[in-house]
């Protein structure tokens, strides 16, 4: 089968929504990757989640533009349960906001991939992933450069890249890596395009080698293997063109060894920590079964880190990896875990028919299809495989690039049959109301975490008074409020207040109850403090900072 090897950028022939589409599309792909801002709490996170709602919002407003109706298979039925248990589930969420918030961006991202499938056709789609993770993949090689060997920049683990945390980019390399080989395949009769993906794919693996990423190693690799064995079998011999990413990762191990005198002793522990399984997770994959067993309904959407707390078994060998007085655990490390954890049995099996069903669509494409299916699909198993070791989907590039990801594979999948029928007036009015939310809630959370952010640093009580106005559910304004309180208005019960909000969002913050206890017996709040104390007890029985507490009793 021949695909179409022409830019989309400059496709012309098509129509002009469909062109703005893609222009827009690979603009705002190089955007996402590189853009910060340390105004906000999370200079990373927050900026780009920003960017990857107006680009849920511009998708929403090409689908009502087009006009058109949605057709609801099973699959959508499927999604439709699964959202449905979501929203459910906020009404016992502790944190309601980033609940709906969750619950809102997974509709807009369904609605997102309909989109796409529904306004190009499969080559337009497929071109548009390439292009997309060509021209942003360049564009973040160079800021990393310049970054580091321009400006020299320090980095570390937190702001490792201009993605962010070092595990942040692991996630994105998971489709980067495979597509771009691809890209750079598709354009073999360019020279200055192959010279260009392949500096920027040396660049990629140098960077997947100095993160030690583990999940995105064992991810394209196993992505390769299995490649190569079912085309071994079905065609009788050795797929030498599929082995690309191994030697690439063979040649960027001995480039950065020459270039960083401990290159081979990074990669020797890497493989040492993956044959040890030395990562922890297993203890937090036990821990999360005990959480699901002890809450079959699930603890409310997006809402393990506020409750994981309680079933990590602190202070023992048993504990999950980095809970403790001052630190969470945001996920499981494993999306099924997390969702299971969250949405309960009914929800956590909904989305494991859903993600097994997309699999098997991108198999079975890979099965019958021609090459582009053959690197699409070592794309889906690697960000899968990741997906089952790593926060993969709950960042927002590594969302991002799965909105696209997840949009070819649906085009290039086989059309089932429509249970029933959406009118276009419908579509308009459910997109709209997305939008609406969408801007709506973006906007609280942006905006309060810039007050937050500025206002602490600032010194101003009142301005982070404003923040946690703004949005109820930021913990992190009524953390700071607590330390305000405490430190600069020396007013203990006003920062007690503050505690004791933030317990009402973050129940079992080992850190807030003691800072709770604390407080209370300092102000002569004897019952007061003895609750607080006993809560941190029942679920950190050893704790070093309660048992100075007592001592000063």
């Amino acid at each position: 089968m021949q695909y179409n090897t022409e830019s989309l950028v400059f496709r012309s022939g098509l129509p002009s929504y469909v062109n703005l589409l893609k222009i827009l599309t690979i603009s705002l792909s190089c955007l996402i990757v590189v853009v910060s801002a340390d105004v906000f709490y999370y200079q990373y996170n927050t900026p780009k989640w920003l960017v990857f709602d107006v680009f849920s919002i511009a998708i929403l407003l090409f689908l009502i533009y087009s006009s058109r109706s949605v057709k609801v298979t099973v699959i959508g039925v499927l999604i439709a349960l699964l959202l449905l248990n979501m929203l459910i589930t906020i009404a016992w969420s502790p944190n309601k906001f980033e609940a709906l918030l969750f619950a809102l961006r997974f509709f807009v991202f369904i609605m997102a991939i309909y989109a796409f499938a529904s306004l190009l056709t499969r080559e337009q789609m497929l071109n548009l992933l390439i292009d997309s993770i060509y021209y942003s993949s360049v564009f973040f090689c160079v800021a990393v450069l310049y970054q580091r060997y321009w400006q020299g920049a320090p980095y570390s683990d937190v702001n490792f890249s201009p993605i962010g945390f070092v595990n942040y980019l692991g996630q994105v390399l998971n489709i980067w890596i495979p597509i771009l080989v691809l890209a750079i395949y598709k354009n073999r009769h360019s020279v200055i395009k192959v010279v260009i993906g392949s500096i920027s794919l040396l660049v990629l693996m140098h960077l997947l080698i100095e993160s030690n990423t583990r999940g995105t190693v064992l991810g394209l690799l196993g992505a390769e293997l299995i490649v190569l064995l079912v085309l071994l079998v079905k065609n009788k011999r050795f797929p030498l063109k599929y082995i690309t990413i191994s030697a690439m990762f063979g040649a960027a191990v001995m480039t950065f060894s020459m270039a960083q005198s401990n290159g081979f002793s990074k990669l020797q522990h890497q493989v040492l920590t993956i044959k040890e399984l030395n990562s922890g997770r297993e203890m937090v994959f036990r821990n999360t079964l005990d959480m699901i067993a002890q809450n079959p309904a699930g603890v409310g959407v997006n809402n393990f880190e506020y409750s994981h707390q309680k079933y990590a078994k602190m202070g023992t060998p048993e504990s999950s990896p980095y809970v403790s007085n001052y630190s969470i655990l945001p996920s499981p490390y494993n999306i099924i875990l997390k969702l299971t954890s969250e949405l309960g049995l009914l929800g956590g099996s909904i989305f494991v028919v859903l993600l097994s069903w997309f699999f098997i669509q991108s198999f079975m494409s890979f099965l019958k299809g021609t090459v582009v299916d053959t690197w699409v699909f070592m794309a889906v198993f690697s960000v899968l495989f990741h997906a089952m070791f790593s926060s993969v989907f709950l960042t927002p590039v590594s969302l991002f690039f799965s909105l696209l990801l997840f949009s070819v594979v649906i085009s290039r999948a086989k059309s089932t049959k429509p249970v029933f029928l959406i009118s276009r007036q419908a579509v308009a009015g459910l997109c709209l109301s997305l939008i609406s939310i969408t801007v709506i809630l973006s906007v609280i959370k942006s905006t309060s975490s810039y007050l937050t952010n500025s206002g602490y640093k600032l010194g101003d009580t009142q301005k982070v008074e404003k923040a946690l106005d703004i949005n109820p559910y930021n913990y992190i304004a009524a953390m700071r409020l607590v330390e305000l309180y405490l430190y600069k208005e020396r007013d203990q019960r006003k920062a007690l207040s503050r505690v004791e909000y933030v317990l009402g969002i973050y129940p079992y913050n080992v850190d807030m109850l003691i800072k709770a206890s604390t407080i209370a017996l300092e102000l002569e709040l004897n019952d007061k403090s003895e609750y607080y104390k006993d809560k941190v007890l029942e679920i950190y029985p050893d704790n070093e900072r309660i048992k100075h507490l007592d001592l000063a009793r």
